[in-house]
């Protein structure tokens, strides 16, 4: 599973993962699939919106660690109550985002690790 700016998802030809960077989408260069070379471009507008604003999250979660090491989601089982602390959640759970792509539902699947890899670790100097 990749983390924090690294999603990928899985070729609608062949079903291998094509890895790719949300920091990286202004590039524009298509995607080739590892498996079988098919090539993928974000190209649809609202496609690259979407993207674009999900990005925005990752540089949100991660300008936001201070306050969200103080957080913490609570899940009741029966009378139990669990307080899971969110720093917990975004390191060690996946989770998908599900986009239209020519067509077709993608699941993008990302995990957000904001202590390891972030985009200013990425990237150097944002």
């Amino acid at each position: 599973m990749q983390k924090g700016h690294s999603l990928h998802f899985k070729c609608l030809t062949c079903g291998a993962p094509i890895f790719f960077s949300i920091f990286d989408l202004e590039k524009k260069e298509p995607l080739p699939c590892p498996g079988c070379a098919k090539k993928y471009a974000f190209s649809d507008p609202n496609l690259i919106r979407q993207l674009q604003k999900f990005e925005a999250l990752c540089r949100q979660i991660h300008a936001s660690q201070e306050i969200l090491g103080n957080t913490s989601v609570g899940i009741d089982v029966g009378e139990h109550h669990i307080k899971v602390p969110y720093k917990l959640l975004l390191t060690r759970l996946s989770s998908s985002l599900d986009l239209t792509m020519d067509g077709h539902l993608v699941t993008i699947v990302f995990r957000i690790e904001p202590t390891k890899e972030s985009p200013i670790n990425a990237l150097g100097n944002l």
